[in-house]
């Protein structure tokens, strides 16, 4: 016997299950307790941006800030600290050393951190349970596969 698990099935394992090749289950109703998404999308606005992260905190939760390029880390990371000083922010990227990133994402995942800026790195595989909030800078640079 094989489970096969899959939030977004590859095409061949869908085209195997709608032909009969493999059995098909959906879970069709989340677990108890969990909230909706809910996406919001908006010009860029510095007091929506403060308002966001901070609500997140006060009600005891974290935050990803991602943008598409390493080269807005340095921005984004001042402006953060301009906007939302109260706020502690970590900043990651897949150019940093193993060593420093596992350090960075250990930190944000205890606590120390507030707000994770980084780039699209955190797409792979993150299990932050309190991270609640998800900004995209500058959707627009974004593929879809990304965004989803």
């Amino acid at each position: 016997h094989v489970l096969t698990l899959s939030a977004t099935p590859i095409p061949r394992t869908l085209q195997l299950a709608l032909t009969g090749v493999r059995e098909l289950s959906l879970i069709a109703t989340p677990p108890v307790d969990r909230m909706a998404v809910r996406t919001f999308i908006s010009p860029f606005d510095p007091l929506v941006i403060r308002e966001t992260l901070l609500r997140e905190r006060y009600r005891g939760g974290h935050s990803f800030y991602v943008v598409p390029r390493i080269s807005d880390l340095t921005e984004i990371h001042d402006f953060l600290k301009q906007s939302v000083p109260e706020l502690k922010v970590a900043v990651a990227h897949g150019q940093m050393p193993p060593g420093e990133l596992d350090d960075i994402m250990n930190a944000f995942y205890d606590g120390q951190y507030d707000v994770l800026l980084s780039t699209t790195i955190v797409e792979s595989g993150l299990d932050i349970p309190t991270a609640n909030t998800l900004v995209i800078h500058r959707a627009d640079m974004f593929g879809l596969s990304q965004l989803y």
